[in-house]
C-alpha cells in the first residue's frame, strides 16, 4: 500500500498508523451484503477529506497538498460529474509512474487485497475483480449524489 508523501517522517509514521487503524475498523464494518459505500466514505475517505468531503478532515492537515474538496468535483468538471476519472483515481490507475507518488492511498489495491484475501485461485480473483468493480462503482455514485450544483 502506498500512503504518499507527507512532511515530517513523524507524521508519515502516524498516518501509516491512521490508514491501518482505519482498515481494521473497515474490516469490521463489513457486512454479509458487502460496505456501503457511505460507509466505506467514513471509514477511508472522511479522515482526509472530512466527514463533510470539504478537504478539512484531521489526517489531511499533515500532507504537502490539501485534499479536495470532492463536494465540487462537478462544478470543477463544468458541471459534468466525470465517472470514469473518478473511478480511476480512487483505484489508482491514474498515477504515472514518471511522476513520483501521491498523498492519496492507493484504494484499488487496499480493496482487490481484502477481496482476495488468502485465495490465490483464479475463481477467487474473478470475484474479487468483480467485488472490487462493484465497490468502486457504489463509492463514486455515492461521490456523485453529494456534488454541489452551483
Amino acid at each position: 500500500m502506498t500512503v504518499g508523501m507527507i512532511s515530517g517522517g513523524a507524521s508519515c509514521l502516524c498516518h501509516t498508523a491512521a490508514v491501518l487503524a482505519l482498515l481494521g475498523s473497515f474490516a469490521q464494518a463489513q457486512t454479509a451484503s458487502g460496505p456501503a459505500a457511505a460507509n466505506d466514505f467514513q471509514v477511508l475517505c472522511s479522515p482526509c477529506h472530512g466527514l463533510a468531503a470539504k478537504g478539512d478532515g484531521p489526517a489531511g492537515q499533515g500532507l504537502k497538498k490539501r485534499p479536495a474538496d470532492l463536494t465540487m468535483i462537478s462544478v470543477r468538471h463544468g458541471r459534468i460529474f466525470p465517472e470514469a476519472l473518478i473511478t480511476e483515481t480512487i483505484a489508482g490507475m491514474d498515477m504515472l509512474a514518471d511522476h513520483g507518488t501521491r498523498d492519496m492511498p492507493i484504494w484499488g489495491d487496499v480493496f482487490i487485497s481484502k477481496a482476495v484475501g488468502s485465495g490465490v485461485t483464479i475463481d477467487a480473483a474473478k470475484k474479487a475483480t468483480s467485488d472490487v468493480e462493484e465497490r468502486l462503482k457504489r463509492l463514486v455514485k455515492y461521490l456523485e449524489s453529494i456534488q454541489i450544483t452551483k
